[in-house]
């Protein structure tokens, strides 16, 4: 039996990656007696944790607070290489910016064999970012690759080549598995009214915490467009509040659309409200693997979005989406794809493809592809120390 360590920032209830690891958890430990896992939260939010006790997975607080992450981390990596060496794991996985520093630091001084994941793409901590945060996790991540402790998962190809050439790690040392979805589209509820909206007329939605990279400024001022050609038409966007808050208003009193544009806040039933959508307008300008466009794929709601590379890779080259052409950031073009979405004459031919599509990302192989990543770095690291002289009796 491989025993996991998993380490994650948070589980906080609106999060992706929190999310995503939480289904993977659950999946890899129904019906597979291979895996023990353990859980670790490193900071306060615990929207999450039931799911994992329910499924009798325990969860680790290390009972540290997100708001001094930026100088708590060391204390954070003492805390777990003594859970690391008291738990004894046959490997670590750790999700999100924190958690990959901590706990590559916990788990390599403590000669245990780590799988970081790389959730977004490493343009993001290219050449325009160097702030301390990437210069930190450059620095780590180069250490431990040299001592062979690291590898890494990244959730598309797209995330894995460009973070691998943002850090100059080896892509040899890092494997694709995809986020997944587990959806069963019938058990679905499709209600407007639910939400707010009016029952009549097209409905765009996008999901996404309301942050620059999101671009939803970007489609509140395509949706103006849209709504020229479709008077009827009303937005709806699922996301917390957040730092792109005053340039979303902005958009919404330049465009006058304020009684046309919904801001519904966090949703935990936000699969429902894609559900109910003409056309799941997806306007984020980066990302490293978009679960929501996955979502809205296996959901049957055709996608509209920017050709960014992620994008692109999710759906087969552009094939089960109409992508804006031409530009990552024009509301003209967004607006274009908007509109293509939603009046195609082959629409459901395509959504019917890209449903099928969808299938490989289902939770089931994607956990799957994970316990294999996760079972032969504890095997392969198992290997090495046995043929090390004195390590087999440690």
């Amino acid at each position: 039996m491989t025993r996991i360590l998993h380490v994650i920032d948070s589980l906080h209830g609106s999060g992706g990656a929190e999310n995503r690891l939480v289904d993977e958890v659950v999946a890899l430990g129904k019906g597979d007696d291979r895996f023990d896992q353990a859980v670790v939260r490193l900071y306060e939010s615990d929207a999450l944790d039931g799911r994992l006790r329910a499924a009798d997975i325990p969860v680790f607080p290390l009972g540290l607070r997100a708001g001094r992450a930026g100088r708590s981390w060391p204390w954070a990596a003492l805390k777990l290489r003594r859970l690391v060496r008291r738990w004894r794991p046959d490997v670590v996985h750790t999700s999100l910016f924190s958690a990959n520093l901590v706990g590559q630091l916990a788990a390599t001084s403590s000669r245990v064999p780590v799988v970081s994941t790389f959730n977004r793409s490493g343009e993001l901590y290219g050449p325009l970012d160097r702030g301390w945060r990437a210069k930190v996790l450059y620095r780590v991540a180069a250490w431990s690759d040299r001592r062979g402790d690291v590898h890494y998962r990244a959730v598309s190809e797209h995330a894995r080549r460009t973070n691998c050439a943002a850090t100059g790690l080896d892509p040899a040392h890092c494997t694709v598995v995809p986020r997944a979805v587990q959806i069963d589209p019938a058990a679905i509820t499709v209600d407007r009214q639910a939400f707010g909206l009016p029952e009549a007329g097209p409905l765009f939605v996008d999901v996404a915490r309301r942050v620059p990279e999101k671009g939803l400024d970007t489609l509140v001022t395509a949706f103006a467009k849209v709504q020229a050609e479709l008077p009827d038409a009303n937005l709806a966007i699922a996301g917390a509040p957040g730092s792109a808050d005053g340039l979303i208003q902005a958009a919404l009193a330049e465009t006058d659309l304020a009684d046309r544009v919904h801001l519904l806040g966090y949703r935990p039933d936000a699969r429902s409200l894609v559900a109910s959508a003409d056309v799941f307008a997806f306007s984020s300008v980066s990302e490293g693997s978009p679960g929501a466009v996955a979502e809205a794929l296996a959901l049957g709601v055709p996608v509209a979005a920017f050709p960014i590379p992620a994008v692109v890779e999710l759906t087969d080259g552009g094939r089960h989406a109409w992508l804006a052409r031409g530009s990552t950031t024009s509301a003209d073009a967004l607006a274009d794809a908007m509109l293509a979405a939603y009046t195609a004459p082959d629409r459901t031919a395509r959504v019917e493809a890209a449903q099928a599509w969808a299938q490989r990302f289902r939770l089931e192989a994607v956990a799957a592809q994970l316990g294999d990543v996760l079972e032969s770095r504890a095997r392969s690291h198992a290997r090495a120390r046995a043929h090390v002289p004195g390590e087999e009796a440690t």
